[in-house]
């Protein structure tokens, strides 16, 4: 879909000011309004499709963005052009932008990995395609490719909000399709987030209220931004966020977020909780204090998925 006079223009005077937030600690923030990303949405993402729709801050993009792996991230040197307080509302204002954009997304497919800490355990790599509904009700279903493969998850609020449909895979495939409470101990044991949260939207609004209790003075905290690096061949922005005590933050220690320069989405995060007393390497408290480790890659807004994707049985195909 083409884009309108309007969307187009929304998206320039947007790009300007956030332009314009980063490039002179002279803009008052608090003054800002963005106006929303648009009302057409986005009919196609091309994989690999990295150009910019808005102005880099001046030191993004003067060198090449470093790759970040879901197995681990080395440490990137900081850039000095935001102060402190800069970076966390630049960063608040990207994830609110994008927010925006991707609530304009009817559907979407993406595939999606994490690592995740549960129960005192660092579980292995998942890897997980993923079909996701926003309109008119919210879906999504969930194939595993790496980790218990050939399991499936089902949500759909129109058709029962109470209950998700399982079907098993890996060494559990033989156990029959199940209903369960998607927030209930059975299936929270599978998972640090509910499916009610499953997508890169729920994720953008998690991280949003993080920031905003921030920047409410709730949560101290100190937010560098860090070198651009790239996700999924992508270029993100990656801000760092460093908590100073476990009092003032107790499941956090420090977070990075990466977020696409151009949809302004988080494609990444990694983050760590706190350490066992003990722990000293930095090596081990990196692995032995993670806890979430998210990435989203391959991402189409442009496909139509059928209804019956959503459907909470498994008596046909969804390939």
């Amino acid at each position: 879909m083409a884009n309108t006079p309007n969307y187009r223009s929304d998206r320039r005077w947007n790009a300007a000011a956030i332009f314009a937030v980063s490039a002179s600690s002279l803009i008052a923030f608090s003054a800002f309004d963005p106006v929303p990303a648009g009302e057409d949405p986005v009919r196609e993402v091309a994989v690999g499709n990295t150009v910019s729709d808005v102005p880099l801050p001046p030191d993004a993009g003067t060198t090449v963005p470093r790759r970040l792996d879901l197995q681990g991230a080395d440490t990137l040197g900081p850039v000095t052009t935001l102060s402190q307080e800069e970076s966390l509302k630049f960063a608040l204002l990207l994830l609110e932008d994008g927010a925006r954009f991707l609530r304009n997304q009817g559907q979407y497919t993406v595939t999606f990995q994490k690592r995740e800490r549960i129960g005192g355990d660092l579980r292995g790599n998942e890897k997980i395609e993923m079909k996701v509904r926003h309109t008119p009700f919210f879906g999504v279903y969930m194939k595993w490719k790496v980790g218990e493969v050939g399991q499936q998850v089902v949500y759909n609020v129109e058709a029962n909000p109470d209950r998700m449909a399982v079907k098993f895979g890996g060494r559990r495939a033989f156990i029959p399709a199940m209903k369960l409470d998607p927030h209930g101990e059975t299936a929270m044991k599978e998972t640090r987030h509910p499916v009610t949260q499953a997508g890169i939207l729920a994720m953008a609004e998690r991280i949003i209220i993080h920031r905003r209790e921030e920047l409410d003075g709730k949560v101290p905290v100190v937010c560098t931004r860090e070198e651009d690096v790239l996700v999924d061949d992508r270029p993100c922005y990656c801000f760092r966020f460093d908590y100073p005590s476990q009092e003032s933050s107790p499941i956090y220690r420090s977070s990075r977020i990466m977020i696409d320069t151009r949809y302004h989405i988080p494609l990444q995060a990694i983050n760590h909780t706190w350490a066992a007393e003990g722990e000293q390497s930095t090596a081990e408290l990196a692995e032995e204090t993670l806890i979430e480790e998210y990435m989203f890659s391959q991402f189409n807004f442009g496909v139509e998925i059928a209804a019956e994707a959503f459907n909470l049985d498994f008596t046909r195909s969804r390939n």
